[in-house]
């Protein structure tokens, strides 16, 4: 008889730790409150329009995410390997040249950055990672770092990315590089679909504690030779007693806009204002909008008025947003994880008798970390039940 593992949480994490359990012979069942596999990864359908709750994109160069062989699966649309950052009154196009010879003339320019500086960056990301913050590590670079990287990196780690830990900023700068980051067609919520295919997940089951071998849930108690939690960061970390990570909070605005408004399929950043990033998703994507519309998104990081992100928008896009229409804002508290300067890539999935743990904050703030804690977790149990 096949020893069974119960997995608390069907996100990324959970889903993935689920899937590497059915390949080591385990009868696995996922327990997730809610009524859809993805945690914080899901995708709403309001007047007809596809709405991500968050923009989020996927690198198919993830190495975990090549390993689970969905991306096939996927209808996947890359973006620009490059970003337009608005410094004064100018646009300047900055990106990989590798992918796109363009990106050059920007990528040399001074208002971009002293040639120096850029330099330096390159030589930054040869050397072993050092243990501070991505600030302190861009202290020989600081022009540069202001003036195009962070405008970017702060959309991407939804805070001021210069008190991210250094081996973390690293790290995903490095993935970033490898990859070209694409959108799916029908929303993120189609990775959640597709990974929790032939899982078995009891849906409305919120766990309400866990100890050795027993869940108790709203719906009952369920008993296992291992468990696994993967639910959300703080609930997590607050059932198993370990300390609560540091959480960084988004807003995600969505505009109706004409479709042939912004020409732009770039990802369009910098200015001062509450916008981190924008993007017209419906020059990329064939669905995300209904006919005769178009679909532009905008990302903020603080408390802030609808009128302060118009006035920005406007200036992002060199246009009136002020007659827009909002289709939708969704508030995302909790959005990522915070890797303060000094965390580690990777924090044990063992918490001993019996329990194991996964999610992003036990990696880094990435699909790729939600992921790779999963099969870590699951390999774990593994390694333990094969001992009895």
């Amino acid at each position: 008889m096949a020893k069974r593992v119960i997995v608390c949480g069907a996100g990324l994490a959970g889903l993935n730790a689920a899937r590497n359990l059915l390949s080591f012979g385990f009868e696995v069942i996922l327990l997730e409150k809610s009524d859809r596999p993805g945690g914080r990864i899901a995708t709403e359908l309001v007047d007809g329009f596809k709405l991500d709750r968050g923009f989020q994109v996927v690198n198919p160069s993830y190495s975990e995410l090549r390993r689970t062989g969905v991306a096939k699966k996927l209808d996947l649309i890359e973006i620009p390997k490059g970003v337009d950052i608005r410094i004064a009154s100018q646009t300047f196009r900055v990106g990989d040249f590798r992918s796109n010879l363009g990106y050059l003339r920007d990528d040399f320019s001074s208002s971009t950055g002293k040639l120096s500086e850029k330099l330096k960056f390159l030589a930054y990301l040869l050397r072993r990672p050092e243990e501070l913050s991505f600030g302190e590590a861009a202290a020989s670079f600081e022009g540069f770092f202001e003036r195009t990287l962070k405008p970017f990196l702060d959309g991407v780690f939804l805070t001021d990315s210069r008190q991210i830990s250094n081996r973390v900023a690293r790290e995903l700068i490095g993935w970033f590089i490898k990859g070209n980051p694409t959108l799916i067609n029908g929303g993120i919520g189609k990775l959640a679909e597709t990974l929790s295919e032939g899982l078995a997940i009891e849906y409305g089951a919120e766990v309400i504690s866990v100890s050795e071998k027993e869940v108790v849930t709203n719906i009952g108690k369920f008993d296992a030779d291992a468990i696994v939690v993967a639910t959300d960061p703080v609930g997590a970390a607050t059932l198993l007693g370990q300390p609560v990570p540091e959480m960084n909070s988004c807003t995600t605005w969505y505009f109706k806009i004409q479709p042939d408004e912004i020409r732009s399929n770039h990802l369009r950043v910098g200015g001062i204002g509450p916008v981190a990033n924008s993007l017209v998703l419906s020059n990329l994507l064939d669905d995300c909008a209904p006919e005769g519309a178009g679909l532009l998104q905008a990302t903020t990081l603080e408390d802030c008025a609808e009128g302060e992100v118009r006035d920005h928008l406007s200036y992002l896009w060199d246009r009136d947003a002020a007659d827009w229409e909002l289709i939708a804002r969704y508030e995302i508290a909790g959005a990522l994880p915070r890797p303060g300067a000094g965390q580690g890539l990777v924090a044990s999935a063992k918490l001993g008798n019996g329990v194991f743990v996964a999610g992003d904050w036990r990696n880094i703030p990435a699909q790729q970390g939600a992921l790779l804690s999963g099969r870590l977790a699951a390999r774990a149990v593994n390694a333990l039940l094969s001992e009895r």
